[in-house]
């Protein structure tokens, strides 16, 4: 295909500007400043709308960017012919996308045509917005060349299924996040989630019989002091009887209420009692649990700070070594002992021993928290939130014991004066109650409070051990489902991996049969842009370009401003030879030779007039001895 000619109407600072465009080579000079790589803008604006369009600033939206200086329409046309058939492509521009106008017309008849639709770029040339910008439009301020998948799929001559590479990418997206998602080897991987809790679970599992073994032994307990409790209160009992019948004629009956509501009072400060017992037991051992899971984590914050100033040191040591042997090539270079070239090996020395200073500092400075002191500051922070509840609760507990105490204090008062009372009335019938037969009952009744409290403590300790057996039941009846859904999940982790392997794999042998022919049109171009052979350069099934020298591989983004354009150049252009092997695109070129030296501008010349022989070529330059 190829442009006649076009028409803006109002684009950024070109109002009502026409040109025609030449069979071949097409140049326009201007100054600086005339509007040049707008021009070019336009063209491909025309063609494959704007970019940017969510974006609101200048910087980001071409919309905003172009529109027009003096106002009035924004847009223009652009007359244009493929085959047999030419057509004139008018485009006006609102403020947003959905204000813009498009229509596609029939040069020969005048009629609207249908042939192509607003995405006019992507279906004449086969390529995206992106591809288009990387190889058929050279603009002054982006010179990338990566191949995209849209080129690689008009190289393979895919038209037909244009899809496949672009989905490749999809694919090759899915399935990376898919592995991200699962990682076996991350904390935060669903596998390793899995996999904790799995461990979790079947350590419950392993206490279960323990905790079972334990459970019984404390109601073999609780059986026999119960049966000690009974025997004590009985033996009691029958002994007071027996002591009673001698006096019981004698003796007014007692203070049996009082009695009763100081019994029911003692046997509840025996549950408070119970209580705070087993609240400090607990918290006895969350404290230490506290302490233990305390001095883990400095543990570990210590052994991960002195890691990093290891790492640190070395990458310092590292640095230092790289300077110093940069300046003694340099100075070995400067004084004829070694040979030139080495002086660009003292720079990339310099520039590594620059580069790993600036990770040592990086690496002294904040590095995230691994995933264990993240876990063991969990832990603290549970500990010490638990700790201060149990505190509280015991505040709590200690305030109701001191009431229940008072009010058992009051009732022996009271009972104590009702007794003196009886024993004052009854002296007679008490002298007959020996001191043997009242020290017999304390006994008794000291015996009876020593059993009840082991008693209470045995059966808070069994309730404790019942719920710890349910919990570990529940986590048994867990681990089977656990371990297929981590086996299923293992398996498409391993499907994922071998799946993206095979792709990759696919791509490249799909890709790597076009690598000569591309290697043999960017040879062309080299030589006759340097005057130079091209047996140097290699390529890959990326079609990326590197330069031998010395036996190894040398990335163009290390050489100079000008020879990264030079080979850009000629990367675009193999690229294109290979897309369009037989219908030709234009080429839009914003000087392109503007880093060039004067030598290699009149091999940039000597490339312009050859490659005008088989593309038209839009070529924008603000100096005369560019064209």
């Amino acid at each position: 295909m190829k442009l006649i000619s076009c028409r803006i109407e109002n684009f950024g600072k070109l109002r009502d500007f026409t040109y025609h465009f030449e069979d071949g080579l097409s140049v326009l000079f201007a100054e600086n400043g005339w509007g040049k790589s707008t021009f070019a803008a336009f063209l491909k604006v025309m063609f494959y709308g704007f970019d940017g369009d969510n974006r609101r600033s200048e910087d980001g939206s071409e919309r905003l960017r172009y529109r027009p200086w003096g106002g009035g329409v924004y847009g223009g046309s652009v007359i244009w012919s493929r085959g047999d058939k030419t057509y004139r492509m008018l485009r006006t521009f609102g403020t947003r996308r959905k204000e813009d106008t498009f229509v596609l017309y029939d040069e020969e008849t005048g009629l609207p045509s249908g042939d192509f639709s607003e995405n006019t770029g992507e279906e004449l040339f086969g390529i995206d917005r992106d591809s288009f910008r990387r190889t058929v439009f050279w603009s002054q301020s982006d010179h990338e060349t990566s191949a995209t998948t849209s080129i690689q799929a008009k190289i393979g001559d895919l038209s037909s299924q244009q899809d496949d590479l672009p989905a490749y990418d999809a694919a090759v997206k899915r399935l990376s996040r898919e592995m991200e998602r699962l990682r076996p080897d991350r904390a935060s991987g669903l596998i390793r989630k899995k996999e904790d809790r799995l461990a979790v679970l079947q350590a419950d599992e392993a206490r279960l019989p323990l905790l079972k073994a334990e459970l019984e032994e404390c109601s073999a307990k609780e059986r026999a002091l119960s049966d000690e409790l009974d025997n004590i209160r009985a033996h009691r009992q029958h002994y007071a009887l027996s002591a009673s019948e001698k006096t019981s004629e004698d003796r007014p009956g007692k203070d049996s209420e009082t009695q009763r509501r100081l019994e029911n009072s003692e046997k509840k400060l025996a549950m408070l009692l119970e209580k705070d017992r087993s609240i400090q037991r607990r918290g006895q051992k969350e404290r230490q649990e506290y302490l233990r899971v305390r001095e883990a984590l400095q543990r570990e914050l210590l052994d991960q700070s002195r890691q990093r100033e290891k790492q640190a040191f070395i990458m310092r040591a590292g640095a230092g070594a790289s300077a110093a042997l940069a300046v003694i090539f340099s100075v070995l270079c400067l004084t004829g002992i070694l040979p030139a070239p080495v002086f660009v090996l003292s720079l990339l020395l310099l520039a590594a021993g620059a580069a790993m200073f600036w990770q040592s500092g990086r690496i002294s400075g904040d590095t995230p928290e691994t995933e264990e002191i993240l876990h063991l500051r969990g832990e603290k922070e549970w500990y010490r939130d638990s700790l201060r509840e149990l505190s509280r609760k015991m505040e709590t507990s200690r305030m109701r014991l001191r009431e229940q105490k008072a009010v058992c204090a009051a009732l022996r008062r009271r009972l104590d004066r009702t007794e003196q009372v009886r024993e004052t009335n009854v002296s007679e019938a008490a002298g007959q109650i020996s001191s043997e037969v009242s020290g017999i009952l304390r006994e008794y009744d000291r015996q009876e409070e020593d059993c009840r409290v082991r008693l209470q403590e045995v059966r808070s300790q069994s309730e404790e051990l019942a719920g710890m057996i349910r919990d570990c039941s529940a986590s048994a009846s867990l681990i089977e489902n656990l371990q297929s859904e981590i086996g299923t999940l293992r398996e498409q982790y391993d499907t994922c991996v071998s799946t993206l392997s095979y792709l990759e794999e696919a791509r490249n042998s799909f890709t790597s049969r076009y690598m000569n022919p591309f290697l043999r049109s960017f040879s062309r171009y080299y030589s006759m842009l340097t005057g130079e052979s091209a047996d140097a350069v290699r390529t890959d099934a990326d079609f990326s370009i590197a330069i031998m020298e010395e036996g190894l591989p040398r990335d163009p983004s290390l050489m100079s401003e000008g020879s990264r354009d030079l080979i850009s150049l000629c990367r675009r252009m193999a690229m294109i030879d290979a897309m369009y092997p037989e219908e030709k695109p234009f080429l839009v070129l914003d000087d392109p030779f503007s880093n060039l030296d004067d030598e290699r501008v009149k091999g940039g010349l000597r490339f312009l007039h050859s490659a005008s022989l088989e593309y038209q070529i839009l070529y924008l330059t603000c100096h005369g001895s560019r064209f």
